[in-house]
Formats: C-alpha cells, structure tokens, sequence
C-alpha cells in the first residue's frame, strides 16, 4: 500500500508519499505525476521518507518522470530518501540522474 500527498505552494508541488512504492501501488503514483505534468508547477518535488521499500516498478516510474518534466523544461526532485530507498537508487546507478550523492 502506499499514500500519496500533493500539497501545492507557490508554484511548486510537494508529493508525499508512504509505504510502498511497487508494482502493486504504482498506479497511484503514476496518476498523480500524470496530472502534475499537465499542471504549471516547478519544481515538482517528491518527498520519499516515508518509503519503505522500492522495486524496479517504482524506480522506472520515477526515472520516467524526471525524463517527462525535464522535458518540458521542469524540475523534478527526490527529497529525504530513506537509507534503504538510497541503496536501491545507488544500486541502479541512478544516483547522479538524482543527484542523490550528497545523500548517500
């Protein structure tokens, strides 16, 4: 199971989210960086303390959403990632696409 939060401030959004992030959850994830990217914010940003586990699933759909943002010339941003959430990303060698190094 996982919980999705967006809370909106002047011009940004924060996702919040808890629980976790797999193939199994996420759809909601996914609908919801679906309608942000329809949306104005910047920087769109997703806030991952509350994770407690990622699989590919999960990673595939974050990396899928920095690409799409990126692409419309928005930033889209990892914070406080769990330790365990930071081994998978570091362990996929997606660190530096997050600029997760000052994390690990």
């Amino acid at each position: 199971m996982i919980a999705v939060e967006v809370l909106h401030d002047a011009g940004a959004a924060l996702v919040t989210l808890g629980g976790e992030l797999e193939f199994g959850t996420a759809a909601s994830l996914r609908t919801t960086l679906s309608d942000l990217a329809r949306q104005s914010c910047d920087p769109v940003v997703v806030d991952l303390a509350a994770v407690r586990f990622i699989d590919s699933t999960g990673l595939s759909l974050l990396v899928q959403a920095k690409q799409r943002f990126a692409s419309q010339g928005r930033r889209f941003e990892l914070r406080s990632p769990t330790h365990r959430v930071v081994r998978v990303i570091e362990t996929s060698g997606l660190a530096e696409l997050f600029d997760l190094e000052g994390d690990l």
